[in-house]
């Protein structure tokens, strides 16, 4: 008998072994009891069988499964072999030579594409990259090896895929890369390596596929819904029998294979039973975690935790729906686990890499504030605590805006000496990336040897080797070493930024698994599994809740390759689509049969606010039907349940609750304030909360992300600009040109003593723009002067503990005394004028804004009163004695001299507040003091402007009522 016949009365034999299974039950429930009883009739033996599933979740659940039935049955353990499909491809095949990894494919393509002629990759690429641009290629590289692997999962060769090409063009481009094929399956034989779906499909043509040993062994399929066709022929191949377990009606037989994989077709048009009160409708995905925690807490009415499970369709609703669960009192695990790149690891490869490209302090302040740096650094150091150091770096970004990591720092910084330090150990640290080219495998060796020193000192300080950054690292070393067994013929050398660019990616790519749950046959979890969509059909948890029944989440769509000719494309996604949709809907047809209690929160937008449209499974049902459910989705919200939150009494043992978490800090104990400078008592104004926070705590806020200077700090340099003109010899100067050299001159000086030459581009445009308002004030002063006006002193003070500067003794204490109790005041005055001709005095402020004093020190009410809020000129007025001004202080000019934007605006506005103004400034000033002297620092309930404790003050937070668990929940209907 040929191969062939042989291969047909096979297939013919094979349809008698498809099982059917009710889908009322959870196929894993059926399948686990009906191996046993194959085992012990003797049709099937454990040594002798492969089972094979759709996903790594259905292997644990089967196998803890069976190990359960068998102790529950008297059995003795069954070791049988479980597997994936995946797997078992990676089983079928036994190629001659070791099968070539992932890397060393890329590294092949690459170098198939950098050994081709330019004119014939023109047919192919619109531009090509320099010859020695090895990680382009790469990344062209992995496209062309994508498009191969997607091509040999539906038993296509290049070869095949090149028949279909039609017209000139495509025909051109497939010679090519039928071209490139070959080259690539050459650099693969020079390194001794075999592309292993090349050899599947050599070996199927050959007419054989599995290794012998495994050849004879029976295969069961379970749940196997969505084969490949080059899986199906491999299985075509064997000689050993195969058997399939579905889960579906007994009428629905014929819509499956011979493999129990689903017929397409027959699906197209299928019905699920869903209904209204299977949906849970949401907007955004805030809202769509706030469903989930809902439907859990609904179902924790009849359910314990280990019989729930969350599903999602977008891994990036996991974080969100975890931390809502938290909130709520529950905890969760995700199966699928972490990519390293969201890991501590891939966090600081990318941070490495980013300064490497960018080499500026903004890249190394970032870098250094990666956990595991900061404590390298910290030792390195011979500091504890990085707060000292991480401080100084901090306030040199906030305040000199410092550009390229090799430029001088500013002369005024002061925090030079040990940030400089900080920079030399990084930059020393990494000083092996800036070296010549080296080969990739010796850059892996570089980069090994780097995380081993990060890991060593995460070690030295006692982390878990079991926590998941020390994971990150177990992990990033075994591809690190994968990558340095890279066959020398496929090696290259790279600079050292490419090579951790390829590096990083290919380590970012791993998974990290989270903590698995405990096995069934141990005690139970009491954590809620966090799943993807594949893994949902054959869950065996009689509660469930999926996160996004949402397009284009689910069915995912498969797109065609733009190299793929049209014909096969459109071949290709249509049958890969409809396999898909038919794989889907059997899947929710079997999550919907299976289990009691099932909900589907179907979300209006994605992580990205693009809008998502409820997914076309919904149309698996009668026409009228789907629409009534869509027209529910869309235009009705669900009913308002509010879920009571939980309070971790180990982490929190003091009686609380949310509303306490959901009010800033209490006023500790301190000591009295003594004294207040002018500024303060507008802080106290507008918050004395915040007035307790910046004077009593001295909690300043440094903001080292900024990327230019805040208006404080432009107004700190217009400022510095003119206070060293008012020092200097051309201060009475009347000639405005020469008026506004002295001040740019000054500006400029100002700019290079407290930001230097390396400061920041935007810096250096605000510089520009200080320029053009200091030559409007050149004419304004000019102005001033030709009225008779000189600058009498710049930067005056007052100060409760002043000394004599004649007799060096200390002054009278500048102040004020309330209720019998002393407050020290002190004040610093931008410019005081006199007028020699008519004895006149002026006290003015400079000011980077155009308002004039009444818009700023007052607030007018809808009613026509006034308000003070800003105490600043009326403080002034009492400073004047303690000045030496000799003049009464009613006849002293106050004001500012607005340095605007606008030229119209630049212009010196005097105050003209009433007598009955400043009586009230001074009742006001009275009261602040006695608030302060009583400690009476209440946050305000007015809005704040420019609030730089907003992060404390958590207003926003919704108070919820203290809950046990996540079980506790009260319903009421909007």
């Amino acid at each position: 008998m040929d191969k062939s016949t042989k291969d047909r009365e096979f297939s013919n034999h094979q349809s008698d072994r498809v099982v059917v299974m009710d889908w009322r039950q959870p196929l894993l429930c059926q399948a686990a009891p009906w191996l046993l009883k194959q085992f012990g009739s003797g049709d099937l033996r454990a040594n002798e069988t492969l089972v094979v599933l759709p996903t790594r979740r259905a292997v644990d659940q089967l196998q803890a499964m069976v190990r359960e039935a068998a102790r529950a049955d008297g059995v003795q353990t069954i070791g049988i072999e479980v597997m994936t499909t995946g797997d078992l491809v990676s089983r079928c095949v036994q190629p001659d030579v070791d099968p070539a990894s992932e890397f060393e494919q890329t590294l092949a393509w690459s170098s198939a594409l950098a050994d081709q002629d330019a004119e014939s990759l023109a047919q192919l690429l619109p531009s090509l990259p320099e010859s020695g641009e090895l990680s382009t290629w790469m990344e062209i590289g992995q496209v062309i090896g994508q498009l191969h692997a997607s091509l040999a999962a539906e038993a296509i060769s290049f070869e095949d895929a090149a028949s279909y090409a039609d017209g000139k063009d495509e025909v051109r481009r497939w010679r090519v890369l039928v071209q490139l094929h070959q080259k690539y399956l050459d650099c693969l034989v020079s390194a001794g390596r075999v592309d292993s779906d090349e050899a599947a499909l050599a070996s199927m043509d050959a007419g054989h596929s599995w290794r012998h040993r495994d050849n004879d062994k029976a295969v069961v399929l379970i749940g196997t819904t969505d084969l490949s066709p080059l899986v199906r022929r491999m299985l075509a191949k064997r000689e050993g029998p195969v058997w399939a377990l579905i889960g579906c009606s007994s009428d629905l037989r014929d819509r499956f294979d011979s493999y129990g994989a689903v017929i397409a077709s027959k699906w197209l048009n299928h019905h699920v039973p869903l209904s209204p009160s299977h949906f849970v409708a949401a907007e955004g995905m805030a809202d769509q975690a706030d469903a989930v925690v809902e439907t859990l807490a609904h179902f924790g009415k009849t359910h314990s935790v280990d019989q729930v499970v969350v599903g999602v369709t977008d891994e990036t609703q996991v974080p969100l729906i975890e931390t809502k669960c938290r909130l709520a009192g529950g905890s969760t695990f995700r199966y699928m686990g972490y990519t390293v790149k969201e890991s501590a690891v891939g966090r600081l490869l990318d941070r490495i890499l980013l300064h490497l490209q960018q080499r500026r302090w903004r890249s190394l302040a970032s870098l250094v504030r990666h956990a595991d740096v900061m404590a390298m650094l910290s030792d390195q150091l011979k500091v504890e605590d990085a707060n000292g150091w991480l401080g100084e770096l901090d306030q040199v970004m906030a305040s000199c805006f410092p550009r390229d990591i090799d430029g001088d720092l500013p002369p005024q910084s002061v925090h030079n000496e040990t940030v400089t330090r900080v920079r030399d150990i990084i930059e020393t640290w990494l000083s092996p990336w800036r070296s010549r080219r080296r080969t990739i495998v010796q850059w892996a060796r570089v980069l090994a040897s780097l995380l081993e020193q990060v890991d060593g000192v995460r070690r030295s300080r006692g982390s878990a080797p079991s926590d998941r950054t020390s994971r990150g690292f177990a992990v990033a070393k075994l591809v690190l070493d994968d990558v340095a067994s890279v066959s020398q013929s496929l090696d290259q050398p790279v600079n050292g930024v490419a090579a951790l660019e390829m590096l990083a990616a290919r380590i970012g790519r791993e998974r990290l698994s989270d903590e698995r749950p405990r096995s069934l046959d141990e005690a139970n979890d009491d954590r809620i599994g966090v799943y993807g969509w594949l893994d949902l059909a054959l869950d065996t948890s009689p509660a469930m809740v999926l996160c996004g029944l949402n397009h284009p989440f689910v069915p995912e769509s498969v797109s065609g390759d733009p190299f793929l000719p049209r014909s096969l494309r459109l071949t290709l996604l249509q049958s890969a689509n409809d396999r898909r949709y038919a794989r889907d809907v059997v899947a929710l047809h079997q999550m919907i049969a299976s289990r009691p209690s099932i909900r589907f929160v179907v979300g209006s937008h994605a992580a990205d606010g693009s809008p998502t449209p409820p997914s076309r499974l919904i149309s698996a049902q009668p026409a009228n039907d789907a629409a009534e459910t869509v027209l529910h989705l869309l235009t009705q919200k669900r009913p308002a349940v509010k879920v009571m939150q939980h309070i971790d009494r180990e982490a929190y043992p003091v009686e609380s609750s949310l509303d306490d978490w959901a009010n800033p800090p209490p006023v500790e104990p301190h000591p009295a304030i003594s004294v207040m400078s002018v500024t303060a008592f507008s802080d106290y104004l507008t918050c004395p909360y915040r007035f307790y926070l910046r004077h009593v705590l001295k909690m300043r806020p440094i903001d080292d992300s900024a990327m230019e200077l805040a208006a404080n700090q432009f107004g700190d340099m217009v400022h510095g600009a003119l206070e060293w003109f008012g020092r200097g010899d051309d201060k009475d100067e009347a000639d405005p040109r020469r008026i506004e050299d002295a001040l740019i001159t000054a500006l400029d000086a100002y700019a290079a003593q407290v930001y230097g030459e390396n400061a920041s581009a935007t810096v250096a445009i605000q510089v520009r723009q200080a320029r053009r308002r200091l030559r409007t004030v050149a004419q304004r002063q000019a102005e001033r002067v030709a009225a008779g006006w000189r600058i009498h002193a710049v930067e005056a003070s007052v100060d409760e503990s002043d000394v004599d500067s004649e007799t060096g003794r200390p002054k009278p204490p500048t102040g004020i005394t309330v209720d019998g109790k002393f407050m020290g005041l002190r004040g610093r005055f931008d410019r005081i004028d006199y007028h020699p001709d008519s004895g006149r005095w002026a006290i003015l402020d400079y000011k980077t804004h155009g308002h004039p004093p009444e818009k700023k020190h007052l607030k007018k009410h809808s009613d026509g009163s006034t308000q003070w809020v800003d105490l600043q000129l009326p403080l002034y007025r009492r400073f004047i004695p303690d000045l030496g001004i000799p003049a009464n202080p009613d006849e002293v000019e106050l004001g500012y001299f607005n340095v605007a934007e606008k030229d119209s605006e630049t212009k010196i506005n005097l105050a003209g507040f009433t007598p009955k103004q400043f009586d009230d400034a001074n009742e006001q000033i009275e009261w602040c003091v006695r608030a302060v002297q009583a400690g009476q620092f209440e946050p305000t309930t007015d809005t704040v402007l420019y609030d730089d404790y907003e992060w404390l003050m958590n207003r926003r937070a919704s108070p919820h009522t203290e809950a046990a668990s996540m079980t506790a929940v009260s319903e009421s209907h909007s």
